[in-house]
């Protein structure tokens, strides 16, 4: 197939228009409308048609675009990994993870790492659990620190588990909850104050819901940040299901209180995620070994 002729097709369907693919990859507008017709031709399929004064994908067209995203991306990433390793000859380390991993436990790893590695760049990245494993998996990152069930995670991506981490129903120290013990069913009625979809605790919730044969809480207020859905809880309005590790220290202040549901005791997996049978460079392997020799006692969470 003609790569270029589908970066073509790729920029004109992203575009929707042929002008704007032409500036964007600096070849003539006749020059773009010949290499499409030419690559149809190829095909044997019609990828664009006329619509009003412009164009729209056909049918074929469409089911070409997230394969072709994905091919592009992956040539991005190429490029980058490349490019990392012109720039950083002495090593880069890429570690992507959860808010709680960023937060609690990858900061003290990655200063112990540069204690002895001043020469390693190692450059941290948050996101939501679905998109620390996309990273992962599109080499965006080297390893990844993520919560979660496992048997969720793509094929490409090995495990392994580090401990387990509660997980607690938390209200504010007024709320007439706090501190009780309560059934899950109960516990639902509430309004919940949630991080977004993708979020390894909200999926955690509603497959609990699935479980339990419960209806799934009304998500009242959503957050992208899990700072911020703990202070909505802290202020009075609803209730969250949060982890041990962000939640501990606030309860211990007074400024959230635990609920007890009676029927379970939601654990939650973090593990260390990396790619099957890659071959590492050595300082990335020293760094998923010091993480090994320094993981945090469950008690103390």
């Amino acid at each position: 197939m003609n790569l270029h002729a589908l970066k073509i097709f790729y920029t004109v369907a992203l575009t929707g228009s042929v002008t704007q693919a032409a500036s964007k990859l600096n070849i003539s507008q006749p020059a773009i409308t010949a290499q499409i017709k030419k690559f149809e031709k190829e095909l044997n399929v019609v990828l664009f048609e006329p619509k009003g004064r412009g164009i729209a994908l056909t049918s074929v067209g469409q089911k070409l675009i997230d394969p072709t995203r994905r091919l592009f991306t992956l040539e991005d990433q190429i490029e980058s990994i490349i490019e990392d390793y012109r720039s950083h000859k002495s090593g880069k380390l890429r570690v992507v993870g959860t808010y709680l991993a960023t937060s609690f436990l990858i900061p003290r790893w990655a200063a112990k790492f540069k204690s002895n590695h001043a020469e390693i760049e190692v450059t941290i990245t948050t996101a939501n659990s679905k998109n620390v494993l996309d990273q992962l998996v599109n080499y965006a990152a080297d390893i990844a620190i993520c919560g979660g069930e496992p048997k969720f995670y793509p094929d490409e991506v090995e495990w392994e588990e580090l401990y387990k981490d509660e997980v607690w129903f938390v209200v504010a120290p007024d709320h007439k909850y706090a501190n009780q013990h309560i059934t899950f069913s109960q516990m639902m009625t509430e309004p919940f104050i949630m991080r977004e979809e993708g979020s390894a605790t909200r999926e955690r919730l509603f497959a609990l819901c699935k479980t339990n044969m419960v209806q799934p809480p009304k998500v009242a207020l959503q957050f992208s940040g899990l700072n911020e859905t703990i202070h909505a809880v802290s202020s009075g309005y609803g209730a969250s299901f949060i982890s041990s590790l962000a939640a501990c220290e606030f309860v211990k202040r007074g400024e959230l209180a635990k609920v007890y549901v009676e029927e379970l005791p939601p654990i939650n997996t973090i593990a260390l995620c990396t790619r099957k049978h890659e071959k590492y460079e050595p300082f990335v392997k020293e760094f998923i070994s010091m993480i090994r020799e320094n993981l945090p006692l469950n008690d103390a969470l």
